[in-house]
């Protein structure tokens, strides 16, 4: 299936997708040797578009929608470091995290595409009954390659016939390659440390999924994270263990 009629199978609701992405050059894909950042935290690199509120609205028809939104809680919402949900990884096969509120669905659906808007994965699974932060895995059968972007859509399905009442999330994710003496530090470094270089050098994902790892042990520093690029109202959500995509 190719991204145009993905586009169209989604019905009404796919006309509030914006018509463009954010375009990352290949030139700044690569990054050249340097030297680490003297100061280093888990306050993740500023964006011009952070923190709007188009992040947190779902796709679907309000007051048609099967979420019920817990008070000072936002819809459905990835986390993502920037309002469009454009993110850079150094993975092959990453992690991305979606923040789920409550719900009556049986079924989410992941997709993800490439540049050209063929569909290279697609999965069912599960929804969670409770809110919460659900993780899904890109899979080693379809690994991304570096300097290309690729498109994502988390689709909360409410109905499974008429799919204008779903809600849905949608961002991209772009493959970048560290340079060596970058690399050689992670690899001696603990989580915490790795968390804090990736994020230095803009590479969300594995920054995330890093703090994901040691949230528990080290709650003030995941909050540092969360907070950075607007996402506070969740931070103290559970990563839930459930919604294993079944392609």
């Amino acid at each position: 299936m190719n991204l145009q009629k993905y586009i169209q199978s989604l019905g009404k609701f796919a006309t509030r997708l914006s018509p463009a992405l954010i375009i990352l050059s290949t030139s700044s894909s690569q990054l050249l040797a340097q030297t680490s950042p003297i100061q280093i935290s888990l306050k993740f690199p500023s964006a011009s578009d952070r923190g709007a509120p188009e992040r947190t609205v779902g796709g679907g028809r309000r007051g048609t929608s099967c979420i019920t939104l817990d008070k000072g809680k936002p819809s459905l919402t990835a986390l993502m470091p920037t309002r469009d949900n454009v993110g850079n990884t150094t993975s092959d096969t990453p992690s991305l995290y979606v923040y789920v509120p409550k719900n009556t669905a049986k079924t989410g659906e992941f997709v993800l595409m490439d540049e050209i808007g063929d569909e290279i994965y697609k999965a069912n699974f599960p929804m969670p009954n409770r809110a919460g932060i659900v993780k899904l895995n890109i899979p080693k059968t379809v690994p991304l390659k570096v300097s290309q972007r690729y498109q994502w859509y988390f689709t909360i399905a409410c109905d499974l016939e008429d799919w204008s009442r779903n809600e849905f999330v949608k961002g991209s994710i772009q493959r970048i390659a560290l340079s060596s003496s970058v690399n050689s530090s992670l690899t001696k470094a603990e989580p915490l440390k790795q968390a804090k270089i990736l994020a230095q050098y803009n590479v969300w994902h594995e920054t995330l999924d890093k703090m994901a790892q040691v949230r528990t042990q080290k709650p003030s520093e995941w909050k540092e994270l969360i907070t950075s690029v607007g996402l506070q109202d969740i931070v103290n959500e559970p990563i839930l263990d459930c919604c294993q995509a079944k392609p």
